[in-house]
């Protein structure tokens, strides 16, 4: 069974801050139609508050931003 950190290194991080700061700067159609206000707002704190460091957030905060970020891109 793989330990918890290298489960979590299998995560793309930088694609999905690339991602995340490409939705909030450019990617305003896909928040909109996608997210909700509550959920854009969370999105953009957190960004802010990583200040594009994923370790600059807990755990629970970098899974928000992934469940959030996939939300903005694909829609579910």
């Amino acid at each position: 069974m793989p330990s918890y950190f290298s489960l979590a290194k299998r995560v793309p991080w930088m694609k999905v801050w690339a991602t995340a700061t490409w939705l909030v700067a450019k990617g305003r159609t896909h928040l909109k139609d996608n997210l909700t206000d509550s959920e854009r707002t969370e999105l953009r704190k957190l960004v802010t508050k990583s200040k594009g460091k994923p370790n600059n957030l807990s755990q629970r905060d970098r899974d928000r931003v992934k469940t959030i970020v996939k939300k903005a891109a694909v829609g579910r």
